[in-house]
């Protein structure tokens, strides 16, 4: 049905290679054409000055998520990806504006000609040759805005606009790229210490072998650290961190049983009921039946829950039998022989359009002058006419009526249920007029390839929710916790008595909605940041879990406060303070005969050590020690201790030269690192233009 469905959702185009993000392109359409974008005073935002509406926020994210009512995407998903576009496509019309690029005439045709977008290069792309026809596609585009139906006019109005958005951002982009600039002097050092190796012979005391205890590192420590890093560190947003204990509310080996027995009641009556889709329909199925065959590759691909069922007889039924969160009921109706793969072509006259607002199908042509335009179709075939040219003068299908009305090669169940029988239950030569819930349509079979089993199978699932009593019970032991720790403290101690794990969640920004890997919770969010730490939360129901929380830390816009950056600096702090103990007590003397002596430790000798790794065989990434390796003043001698990555070393150079250049020289390590810089531009100017910009983001006042 896909395919077939594209000719309602062609309004819908996706520009994802715009700014990385998938969302619908009528967005992109009222910004540029000065549209009601930003008329409401309500503000839901700011970028760089310029006003979000909450109005026109909220209408986009209402269609958003019925375009992508399919996908299971959560609200707060769709609303983080509307406002993502919202900022990302401002930012670009404003450095547009600001650098005067404008999409000209000639730039839309030199786009159509050689660079088409995917929808243009797939309908005029010849299927004999591979070669795109831009001509044609000129020309045809051309003839639409002429002579086509309204909804025709509409579709190429909105393909012309998304091919001006990515002419500007191609010209943003040659801009950017036209800056790159790679000196030869850095290619030839980089070139000289990409083959650069040095033999080298060291004495190292790991710092493993002191003890954690032995050392203490205090807040001071690492709030010291951080201000001596504070690129590394500095927030633009203020966080939360939680920790939260997990009470499982999923269905119980009881509430199972009853999905179970709810559909073994059904059996009888569903082998006899005379109209299978009214029966799945009545008993609210998740799996609406769809009268049409399917072979079993469609049914994996499309993950239907049917490969137990396949050897069941017809008219029979199979299961209950539990399948992901569902048990399901299925009923074998019929079974064929057919054809693996079609090649067909048809004329839609459509009768119905999608309601950009709804998603709904609305009626726009009566029955009777669509049978009568698809008669006068099929009358100047017959007489002569090409399918061709009747297709592109007669179908509203833009998927295919560009290309005669052809479909090459389509397995079953991508079509309508109407469609998608006579395809694959009928022989190469026939036609037949056919009405769909798009309009008329008419079609021939071109040629069938291989034979497959088909199978029509409905099937009735029941979802293994909790029930009440299950959802009840353990939101009465949740509770619980929570009068019993009201504190931080208290919270923590009694989850590790009663073995319930403590995970914690940091990072939490105010718009944020995933609570670390249980789900989506806006509420929870929400409650982290009007509460003090070491504060617990009431239960909260997130998905099939309930789950409890204790307010762990509060980071506020700028350096992070030391019990934030703890977990990861610590670490580091320790080995310093480790690699002071082991110098004062265990490196005495100047020599690695000495070192080695006072330490109780070897000395290694190796010869492969490279500069551009920086690897230590058996010990690791040390780009500390690769540095005294290949500092030509240390050559014979032995260097003060060293504090590395995994240990003290004491470190004495050997010797230091170059294997054979085995990437092209200096010459081509330029092109390469050229392009690695393009290719980093091309992923970060967003980023780039998002980090300078001022985002005034109010989202969390709403939602």
């Amino acid at each position: 049905m896909s395919i077939i469905q594209k000719i309602q959702d062609k309004g819908a185009w996706i520009i994802s290679i715009l700014i990385g993000i998938a969302l619908i392109a009528f967005i992109m359409m009222d910004y540029s054409k000065g549209g009601s974008m930003f008329s409401n005073t309500s503000t839901i935002g700011k970028v760089n000055g310029y006003k979000i509406p909450l109005a026109d926020f909220n209408d986009k994210v209402s269609m958003a998520s019925q375009m992508q009512n399919n996908q299971n995407a959560p609200r707060e998903a769709i609303e983080e990806n509307v406002w993502n576009y919202y900022v990302q496509t401002t930012l670009l019309q404003q450095a547009f504006d600001q650098l005067g690029l404008v999409s000209n005439s000639r730039d839309l045709n030199n786009s159509i000609l050689n660079n088409p977008t995917p929808e243009l290069k797939q309908s005029f792309t010849d299927p004999q040759t591979g070669q795109y026809d831009g001509n044609r596609a000129l020309n045809v585009l051309n003839e639409i805005k002429r002579k086509g139906t309204a909804q025709q006019k509409g579709e190429v109005a909105k393909l012309i606009d998304e091919i001006n958005q990515n002419v500007l951002v191609g010209k943003y982009q040659t801009l950017l790229i036209g800056g790159v600039y790679v000196p030869t002097w850095l290619a030839e050092k980089q070139n000289a210490d990409n083959n650069a190796i040095a033999k080298v012979s060291y004495v190292t005391v790991p710092y493993s072998t002191i003890s954690d205890s032995a050392v203490k590192v205090t807040d001071e420590d690492i709030d010291a650290y951080v201000a001596a890093h504070k690129k590394q560190f500095e927030q633009k947003d203020a966080t939360r961190s939680i920790s939260v204990v997990n009470f499982n509310a999923a269905a119980s080996a009881a509430d199972s049983a009853v999905a179970y027995n709810a559909l073994q009641n059904l059996k009888n009556d569903f082998i006899n009921t005379p109209n299978d889709s009214a029966f799945v329909a009545a008993k609210g199925s998740d799996i609406p039946y769809t009268n049409e065959y399917i072979s079993a590759t469609q049914m994996q691909q499309k993950q239907l829950p049917f490969a137990e069922a396949l050897n069941t007889p017809v008219d029979s039924t199979y299961g209950p039998y539990p399948y992901t969160n569902v048990f399901v009921l299925a009923k074998m109706v019929s079974k064929i022989s057919m054809a693996d793969s079609v090649k067909f072509r048809h004329i839609l006259v459509a009768t119905a359009q999608q309601d950009p607002q709804t998603g709904q199908l609305q009626q726009t042509v009566q029955d009777s002058d669509a049978v009568k335009r698809l008669d006068s179709a099929i009358a100047a075939i017959k007489a002569g006419a090409s399918f061709d040219s009747i297709a592109l003068k007669y179908s509203n299908d833009p998927g295919s009526a560009n290309k005669g009305g052809v479909y090459d090669y389509i397995p079953s169940g991508q079509m309508v249920p109407e469609i998608n029988d006579f395809l694959f239950t009928g022989k190469t030569g026939d036609t037949k007029i056919i009405k769909s819930v798009y309009g008329y349509h008419y079609v021939e079979i071109l040629g069938q390839k291989g034979t497959t089993e088909g199978y029509k199978i409905a099937a009735i699932t029941k979802s293994l929710d909790p029930s009440q009593t299950t959802i009840d019970s353990v939101d009465n032991v949740a509770s619980s916790f929570v009068a019993a720790n009201s504190t931080q403290k208290a919270f923590e101690e009694n989850a590790k008595k009663q073995n319930i794990s403590i995970l914690p969640v940091n990072g939490l920004r105010e718009n944020d909605y995933n609570i670390g890997n249980i789900g989506v919770s806006r509420e929870l969010v929400k409650w982290s940041y009007a509460h003090k730490i070491g504060e617990v939360s009431q239960p909260v129901h997130i998905g099939t879990n309930v789950v409890v929380a204790t307010l762990t830390g509060i980071t506020k816009p700028g350096l992070p406060d030391a019990n934030t950056v703890r977990q990861y600096v610590q670490p580091i702090l320790a080995n310093r303070k480790k690699a002071k103990i082991i110098i004062d007590s265990k490196f005495k003397g100047n020599t690695l005969e000495s070192y080695a002596q006072s330490s109780g430790s070897t000395i290694v000798t190796i010869d492969s050590v490279s500069f551009q790794t920086a690897m230590i065989p058996n010990v690791g990434y040390e780009p500390k020690v690769a540095g005294v390796a290949f500092n030509k003043t240390l050559l014979g001698k032995v260097s003060a201790p060293v504090a590395g990555n995994s240990g003290v070393f004491g470190i004495q150079p050997l010797s230091i030269s170059a294997k054979s250049s085995l990437d092209g020289g200096p010459e081509q390590l330029k092109v390469s690192i050229k392009q690695s810089w393009i290719q980093q531009l091309q992923r970060g100017f967003i980023d780039a233009l998002m980090k300078n910009a001022k985002i005034d983001d109010y989202r969390s006042k709403f939602f």
